[in-house]
């Protein structure tokens, strides 16, 4: 699926939701930005430092938030490395849904 599609579904989800915010929106836009980056290999390595660079997040509280939505939200799936020099695998989960004529 191209980033546009990923983006649309965001959106879909995202939509009606009182628990997203624009920082949930900066970090998926950042997600699929290093997707883009890793030529859309799924799944991909990722630091956190690089997601909180782009997203213009700048609390690791926030950032771990917006990270547990997404996953809850079933946009990603996230695997911490727990090493300090090793990044962690984000998986971008592709949906296939009827789109919505308004």
């Amino acid at each position: 699926m191209d980033t546009i599609g990923l983006l649309t579904n965001y959106l879909r989800v995202a939509r009606g939701r009182t628990d997203f915010h624009q920082s949930h929106q900066n970090l998926y836009s950042a997600i699929l930005i290093c997707f883009g980056k890793a030529l859309f290999q799924n799944p991909f390595r990722i630091s956190r430092r690089e997601l909180m660079a782009f997203s213009a997040i700048r609390s690791y509280a926030t950032y771990h938030k917006c990270l547990n939505g997404l996953v809850k939200a079933g946009l990603i799936d996230y695997r911490p490395s727990f090493h300090p020099k090793q990044a962690s695998n984000i998986l971008v989960i592709e949906k296939v849904r009827k789109i919505d004529v308004i």
